[in-house]
């Protein structure tokens, strides 16, 4: 059947139109479930922990709030070993925690238990770097990780697909929640969103080494 020019433009435009209304949901539920998936994990972890304390809390670094979160959770469980991965070389645990310290937040923690890591420069050098830590301690075997909440699920992600068969650590997760009533939090989530699909075919393609610290971008 004869179509006009301006029949095959319609039908391109609509099929263009068809299809950007389906990336754009598909994108929408992949953030939802990021934050869905993220908040469960974070009851899962409370529940957990309900009177007793994991071996260690993990603080992923990258945004404002992470480690300040942790010591509070180590105050709750009444001191944990906390363990910071991803610190620029310039900082140290004093450095870290005494602008804390004005609040009032950390009187009763005992900074000797806080050690922090400088290798790690993204999240899957993150998850290494931690396995790595923990393989050296082998009677840490209840971990909490703590980051943002639309960061955990690409952490989770990471966490399980470079888990060893030897590995017999249980990963709990807890996020700081964010307030996705405003502007700056919403572009950071539709990020996470595309930095999620990226780290899926990553962790598809790549053979992984626990042994190498490998750079990809964060």
């Amino acid at each position: 059947m004869f179509e006009s020019k301006t029949t095959k433009a319609r039908r391109a435009l609509f099929n263009l139109a068809a299809l950007f209304i389906f990336i754009s949901a598909a994108y929408f539920i992949v953030c939802l479930a990021l934050v869905t998936v993220a908040r469960q994990s974070t009851r899962t972890s409370d529940l957990a922990f309900f009177q007793k304390q994991p071996d260690l809390i993990v603080v992923f670094t990258g945004d404002q709030g992470r480690i300040p979160y942790a010591i509070q959770k180590a105050r709750a469980f009444r001191q944990s070993q906390i363990f910071i991965s991803g610190v620029y070389k310039t900082n140290s645990v004093d450095s870290l925690v005494s602008p804390l310290t004005a609040g009032d937040t950390i009187n009763d923690i005992d900074i000797n238990m806080l050690e922090i890591d400088y290798q790690a420069r993204n999240t899957v050098e993150n998850v290494m770097v931690t396995y790595k830590h923990l393989r050296h301690n082998n009677a840490l075997k209840k971990i909490l990780i703590v980051s943002h909440d639309y960061h955990l699920a690409r952490i989770m992600k990471i966490v399980e697909s470079l888990r060893r068969d030897e590995d017999k650590t249980e990963f709990y997760y807890s996020g700081v929640e964010t307030d996705f009533t405003k502007w700056r939090n919403i572009k950071i989530l539709a990020t996470e969103a595309f930095k999620y699909t990226r780290t899926w075919f990553f962790l598809l393609l790549w053979d992984t080494d626990m042994d190498q610290i490998r750079v990809m971008p964060d």
